[in-house]
């Protein structure tokens, strides 16, 4: 899927762009972007679990077409349709993150705020995240619309948002996805704002706790060793003793009846017990890989992969 983007730099420039992301590329940041605080293996099969909750509205025919699909008449519901199109709106602004601003991790602006003991009572943005190249930290505000037009009017209230919670950060984002299923669109506006010293100690404790969330993936056995760009990494086959064990959860025994044809893997960095155990610091670098329609690997070097 083609994402049709206008970008607003940090100079004050726009300037229209266009992305691309496969299917597996959109369940990883619908996945990550959608979890709450860190992940672990439950809550990353669960969200995982939303390429299928979601089928209706990630039809392959419709995304070559650079939109979403609907459900069909007799199963439409409003609800659902606007809870997809705020996670939508995150997977595209984490995504975007990523490849414009070369973020290396995101995280839940909320869990950020806890870790630094901040109160949670005050309105905040979506996304934190950290871009190690040039030492940046940035706030995002995610949206996902069905509509064909958002006014600059509407992108400042956006952008109003983006700039609260609290955490010194050297540019905010509002990320606003509109047209989701006609063609999808996005306003990515992040102008700068300089003189703010990166803060390591929250990178690397957010880092520890994300990567330490993936840590019992490897406890269950059924991975092995691949390298992608000379790196290396596990590949863990989802479909594992231990996963399949979990359906005594009504949900896991829909979610693995529907999951056993994909035969989905997670692919985590080989140092991914040094990066639980000390996080990432200044000296990291995004992993940028290109993948493939049943591979995807994003920059943090957590990724999927589907048949």
């Amino acid at each position: 899927m083609k994402i049709a983007v206008e970008y607003l730099d940090k100079h004050g420039n726009i300037s229209n762009k266009n992305y691309s992301i496969s299917k597996i590329g959109l369940v990883k940041h619908m996945a990550i972007a959608g979890q709450r605080y860190a992940p672990n293996s439950h809550k990353i099969l669960k969200t995982i679990g939303m390429f299928f909750q979601f089928g209706y509205f990630l039809q392959s025919s419709s995304l070559k077409n650079n939109k979403f699909s609907l459900p069909p008449n007799h199963l439409y519901d409003p609800t659902e349709k606007g809870q997809f199109s705020n996670i939508a709106g995150k997977a595209i602004a984490d995504f975007l993150a990523k490849k414009i601003d070369n973020a290396i991790h995101t995280i839940n602006y909320e869990a950020a705020m806890r870790i630094k003991g901040m109160p949670i009572s005050v309105g905040r943005p979506d996304l934190l995240a950290f871009a190690t190249g040039n030492k940046f930290t940035f706030a995002i505000e995610a949206k996902g619309f069905s509509v064909k037009f958002v006014s600059q009017n509407k992108m400042n209230q956006h952008k109003l948002q983006s700039q609260k919670g609290g955490i010194p950060v050297n540019f905010t984002v509002a990320s606003v996805s509109y047209n989701l299923y006609n063609q999808v669109k996005c306003k990515y506006h992040d102008p700068y704002n300089g003189n703010i010293p990166f803060d390591e100690e929250l990178f690397a404790e957010s880092t520890k706790k994300y990567y330490s969330g993936f840590i019992d993936f490897l406890e269950f056995g059924n991975y092995k060793e691949i390298k992608y760009k000379n790196e290396k990494f596990y590949e863990i086959d989802l479909l594992s003793p231990y996963f399949m064990d979990m359906n005594h959860d009504i949900f896991f025994r829909h979610f693995i009846h529907d999951v056993l044809h994909h035969q989905p893997k997670i692919i985590l960095p080989k140092d991914i017990e040094k990066y639980a155990k000390e996080g990432l610091n200044t000296d990291s670098e995004p992993f940028l890989y290109d993948g493939d329609k049943q591979t995807y690997i994003d920059n943090d070097r957590i990724g999927l992969k589907f048949r």
